[in-house]
């Protein structure tokens, strides 16, 4: 199982990495917020009336993992 899930994120890394050309750090970043948003989708944030829901409803603008770089988290 645990070969399984290694080969899938493998290629979700990949398929991140090669298509947009970022750095490691950047393509790293990119996937946690996508996993926070899949995991607010499992549990209906839109549905939920709090503050932590809000923060994980917040719109991602265009830009923001323009300050993430190797040389910026050494």
């Amino acid at each position: 199982m645990r070969a399984a899930v290694r080969a899938c994120f493998a290629r979700m890394w990949e398929a991140a990495e090669d298509g947009t050309g970022l750095e490691p750090v950047t393509v790293k970043t990119f996937l946690a917020f996508g996993m926070l948003l899949n995991a607010g989708a499992a549990m209906g944030v839109e549905q939920v009336d709090a503050a932590w829901a809000d923060g994980v409803r917040t719109r991602i603008q265009p830009g923001l993992f323009a300050h993430i770089s190797t040389e910026a988290n050494r």
